[in-house]
């Protein structure tokens, strides 16, 4: 008999295929991203500039001269010394503390067992779609009540009240990828729940925490709505009130308002883009292991 060869036939045409595929998305994402990145260059560019070159070349030319007296402009009007200072403490607070009740409330909804774990569950999931804006004027009167309005320590119930839903469910998916078994071997040598806690669940659980803990910390120095409902005193300001001292009644400073808009969200975006593979990993693990 004689042998029969087999030759295969190169597949050219699907490798080719799959190249133009690959540099089509490259395009896409290309584009996606330089859509993304006009705003913040425009905002670049109208801070170099002094507000007369703005007023007469308009936003989206390039500035002639390079200056930063915006920079100092606005650092002045917009109190940065003041707001920074409440808009860190604010945040230094509210974050840790915010994610340690998140972290309770969802070890106790996941690992407890309790009998009412259901409807508090539902309960969470019924103020995840509660807007902010039908609860100022309860809220305001809540806290007027405990003197607490126009007081920086006034914006934590709210803050805090508003963050729980979203923080546990993440969190609630991540405990649920902890092994009972664990748990039970802990409770079999003696050790309390909250032992255990701080022992074991939290030490496995860091990915989520410090993702929650950086999507908290931008959200907590972002927030405008609930800060301009309790706080009236320039010294009292977090950093988004601070940015309403450049439009008057008449007048705005384009060129200030785009430099303390960069002055503003200089920190809170370089934390984010050095921590960011700490969020995809802590909201995405649980979903994959429960």
């Amino acid at each position: 008999m004689t042998a029969i060869e087999v030759y295969e036939i190169p597949s050219a045409p699907k490798k080719r295929r799959f190249r133009f595929t690959r540099v089509l998305g490259l395009i896409g994402i290309v584009v996606a991203a330089g859509f993304w990145l006009i705003p913040i260059l425009v905002v670049v560019m109208t801070s170099l500039r002094s507000e007369a070159e703005f007023n007469q070349n308009g936003a989206m030319s390039f500035p002639s001269h390079l200056t930063l007296d915006s920079f100092k402009r606005a650092w002045d009007v917009g109190e940065f010394s003041t707001v920074y200072r409440n808009s860190i403490l604010i945040t230094a607070v509210k974050v840790p503390l915010g994610v340690m009740i998140s972290a309770l409330c969802a070890y106790a909804l996941t690992k407890l067992k309790l009998k009412l774990a259901t409807p508090l569950l539902v309960l969470l999931l019924i103020g995840l779609t509660v807007p902010v804006y039908v609860t100022l004027m309860p809220m305001f009167l809540m806290l007027r009540r405990f003197e607490l309005i126009n007081n920086l320590w006034g914006l934590l119930p709210p803050y805090i009240a508003f963050g729980l839903a979203f923080e546990i469910l993440v969190l609630r998916a991540y405990f649920r990828s902890i092994p009972d078994e664990l748990i039970e071997a802990a409770r079999l040598d003696g050790a309390s729940e909250i032992g255990i806690f701080v022992r074991i669940v939290l030490p496995l659980s860091l990915p989520a925490l410090a993702a929650l803990a950086i999507i908290d910390a931008v959200s907590t120095w972002n927030e405008f709505l609930i800060a301009l409902t309790v706080l009236s005193t320039h010294e009292n300001f977090t950093i988004p009130l601070g940015l309403l001292n450049f439009q008057g009644l008449f007048t705005m400073e384009h060129t200030a308002l785009n430099a303390a808009i960069l002055l503003s969200i200089g920190p809170i975006l370089l934390l984010y883009l050095v921590m960011q593979r700490w969020i995809v990993s802590g909201l995405t693990t649980g979903s994959l292991k429960g």
